[in-house]
């Protein structure tokens, strides 16, 4: 073989391996909607024990004024036992109120939005449901699959994929889970599952 054509031999190999570097660079970069999330926070350390009831009775006026610019209604059924958590305050209610955000984008003028609070085995669950009126289909929960759908595959870049990528992070910073499911009324809403403080056992 020529020098020639070695030298065009080992050019080619070595282009086609620094493509291959940039496409593996790519894959691992996070989605646009991720990027967002992580900029201008710090993790959140659920170092702090509080009644999650106590936290949503807080800030349920100023979530009420927000749902009521938009039209629409806001309900608390949340028991009359504590549901005692660790969390980072402002995380959570910062996940409350991309929630609530949220809410105001997918839902339709006129609906309510309903926030159940229980204990299930060893974990505070609150559930957030909208119901519309008539015969309407429930939209938060859809929006809120969706959205997380599209940023789990890296095609979630706007503004509710941003909402659902961290509010899925701080979640899971406190060792929970959120995501769309049934509720125990029936219908399809958003589930927020965070262990209960005697179930972590120490702050970590």
């Amino acid at each position: 073989m020529k020098a020639a054509q070695i030298s065009l031999v080992v050019f080619v190999t070595i282009l086609l391996y620094a493509f291959w570097r940039i496409l593996l660079r790519q894959s691992d970069e996070p989605s646009p909607a991720a990027s967002i999330a992580q900029q201008g926070r710090m993790a959140s350390r659920p170092e702090h024990a509080a009644d999650i009831r106590q936290l949503l009775g807080q800030m349920s006026d100023s979530l009420r004024v927000r749902l009521q610019a938009a039209g629409m209604a806001l309900e608390m059924m949340l028991p009359a036992d504590p549901l005692p958590v660790l969390l980072d305050r402002s995380g959570m209610q910062e996940v409350f109120a991309h929630i609530v955000d949220l809410a105001c984008r997918a839902m339709q003028a006129g609906s309510t939005l309903r926030v159940l609070g229980r204990v299930e085995g060893t974990h505070a669950v609150v559930n957030f449901m909208d119901a519309a009126p008539g015969a309407g289909e429930p939209r938060l929960a859809r929006c809120f699959d969706a959205a997380g759908t599209a940023t789990a595959a890296g095609r979630g870049d706007g503004d509710t994929a941003a909402s659902v990528a961290l509010c899925t992070q701080i979640v899971s910073e406190h060792r929970g889970r959120i995501y769309a499911a049934p509720s125990p009324l029936g219908s399809l809403g958003i589930t927020l599952r965070l262990p209960l403080q005697d179930a972590i056992g120490s702050v970590y």
